[in-house]
């Protein structure tokens, strides 16, 4: 146990130094406040016995500066001063924040019981300090699991599509990744960037209640087939629909609103505008491309030049323009992130 000693008194600075020693503990001294407070910051201190009337920082204002100081440490402090009256007390008690109080000339075994108090205190707290940071690793390692779980049961549902719609395995990923990036080079906070991360690999999950024959059809559908394709969009939202968590409600925003066009001439709901949720706009310009960059059932992929010249011609029509240019600064990105999750 480290005990710093602050007086300016050179001999009861001895005495002190003499008895604390005599006790058990390592102890440092200081000649004045501000060496005292010095040697705080550098030091491991568990207790300060500290003089109150000092030369260049008195006892009450180095207590003050350890206490909002930035070591996280809780340092004991006892005020040993020849202030005795009962007003001096409470303002070294309450004020001045010290743990305990020893009038001069010091009775050495009333010193070392204060002592001992204060070592058995900053043993505790020490103790209760450990306990927290290991409790906070561990809620923090079980949140990490937690996180993981949900993550990959999200992933491994949205893959089972793949058996009826074979580019849904690397898509889902795909679009997981162009989505929180965009959102956070938008400027969105960490928790909404990680809500779109999960949330965007649903968008297509109304494609669950689409037959076989529309679904995996090679080539253009008809009139017919693509209405009922036109219907997944609400499919996904009736299945999404009704949640208390952030990051369903947005997945059903995303679910219902990623083929709507930003000039009102998508579907379902004709909606226009900002009346698209940010995060069904975000997706709408990921699906889109990773549509066109990847072979998909019913069409070869583009060469890169061509995704980009068509995509560029819906800026303002389809995709919300300002998102649109968010995206486009970041297709060297997306090209990397293709090449990882093909």
């Amino acid at each position: 146990m480290n005990v710093l000693v602050a007086e300016d008194d050179t001999i009861t600075r001895k005495r002190l130094q003499h008895f604390i020693e005599k006790w058990g503990y390592r102890v440092i001294t200081a000649k004045n406040g501000l060496e005292a407070l010095e040697l705080s910051l550098s030091s491991d201190t568990d207790i300060l016995v500290t003089d109150w009337m000092m030369p260049e920082m008195d006892g009450i204002e180095l207590i003050r500066n350890i206490r909002n100081g930035p070591k996280s440490a809780y340092i004991y402090i006892i005020l040993v001063t020849f202030k005795s009256d009962k007003q001096d007390m409470l303002e070294g008690l309450l004020t001045g924040k010290v743990d305990d109080y020893v009038v001069k000339p010091f009775d050495p075994d009333l010193l070392q019981a204060r002592i001992s108090v204060g070592a058995r205190t900053v043993t505790l707290e020490r103790s209760l300090r450990k306990y927290n940071e290991g409790l906070e690793k561990l809620v923090q390692h079980q949140t990490s699991v937690i996180k993981k779980t949900k993550e990959e049961t999200i992933l491994r549902l949205l893959t089972a599509l793949e058996s009826r719609d074979n580019e849904t395995a690397g898509h889902v990923r795909r679009i997981a990744l162009f989505s929180s990036l965009t959102a956070e080079a938008a400027g969105w906070v960490p928790e909404s960037i990680e809500d779109i991360r999960l949330a965007a690999p649903m968008h297509d999950i109304g494609k669950i209640g689409i037959p076989d024959s529309i679904l995996g059809k090679r080539g253009k559908l008809s009139k017919a087939e693509f209405e009922i394709m036109e219907s997944h969009p609400t499919i996904g939202a009736q299945i999404l629909e009704g949640s208390e968590y952030p990051m369903l409600q947005m997945a059903h925003g995303i679910a219902l609103g990623h083929h709507e066009w930003w000039n009102g001439k998508g579907y379902p709901g004709g909606l226009t505008g900002e009346e698209i949720p940010e995060a069904a706009r975000i997706v709408a310009l990921a699906d889109v491309y990773d549509a066109l960059s990847h072979d998909r059932v019913y069409a070869r992929a583009l060469p890169a030049q061509e995704v980009m010249e068509y995509m560029s011609k819906k800026r303002g029509t389809q995709f919300d323009p300002y998102f649109y240019d968010i995206f486009v600064d970041l297709i060297t990105e997306f090209v990397k992130i293709s090449a990882e999750n093909p």
